[in-house]
């Protein structure tokens, strides 16, 4: 009920629209990418799924990071408007399930936006290298494990906007952790390989072997628990609206 309410707000938002052309920006840019560099990408040794996946992941993974956040903005924007949020309080209903609800539509708003991508993706694949496997099976994986890789960063935009009134706080403080993100993804220091923001960075290759992939799990949905687990905390502990 609460799912359906909050899919019922983002018809006012422009909210699917934001995604819709995130998701297209994102998906031309290997295009583009490959068309201009076509031989520093075909004279590579390599899977054409890993040479398309290591060369573009990082842009990739930028916007959608930007939507995480854009879309936490907007959701709880349109709750802090006129006051909605005040008489949302009034209402029985359980704030924790709203917060988890607005996360939960976001995600489900990212799995269109990734089936986008792996489809130019795939088209990539097939026109520049031909004859070879395209890596459909890798990219369906890849999918699932950026939908856990994104979760972290979804829960943590909506408890940034949920407790900034101004939109443009949020977003320029979500913005700020996002770069911080892309700058830091490279390093080796324990920091780079738990933020939360560098998570999105990480993609799964044919070469990625369980035993690397399985600890970046663990930190997505250790750090999901810990972020769901503030913001109950944060509900209990303050009667003003967070």
């Amino acid at each position: 009920m609460i799912l359906a309410l909050e899919m019922k707000k983002t018809k006012r938002t422009g909210l699917i629209p934001a995604f819709l052309a995130g998701a297209l920006a994102a998906s031309a840019f290997p295009v583009l990418n490959i068309a201009f560099r076509t031989e520093l990408f075909t004279s590579q040794d390599l899977p054409p799924v890993d040479i398309l996946l290591q060369g573009n992941w990082d842009m990739l993974a930028t916007f959608h990071s930007f939507l995480a956040i854009l879309g936490a903005c907007i959701l709880y924007h349109t709750e802090f408007a006129n006051r909605a949020i005040e008489k949302l309080y009034m209402l029985p209903v359980s704030q924790g399930k709203v917060f988890f609800c607005k996360n939960l539509l976001l995600l489900l708003l990212f799995l269109p936006v990734f089936l986008i991508e792996d489809g130019f993706l795939l088209f990539c694949a097939r026109h520049w290298f031909p004859g070879k496997d395209p890596g459909l099976e890798i990219l369906l994986q890849n999918t699932a494990f950026s939908i856990a890789a994104i979760l972290p960063v979804l829960l943590l935009s909506t408890l940034i906007a949920s407790l900034a009134k101004n939109m443009w706080v949020s977003l320029g403080i979500g913005v700020v952790c996002m770069f911080m993100g892309q700058m830091t993804v490279s390093y080796e220091a324990v920091f780079s390989k738990v933020y939360t923001f560098c998570l999105p960075y990480r993609c799964l290759l044919s070469s990625s072997a369980w035993e690397d992939i399985f600890p970046i799990l663990g930190i997505c949905a250790a750090e999901s628990v810990l972020l769901g687990a503030v913001k109950i905390f944060l509900l209990k502990i303050r009667r003003t609206p967070v």
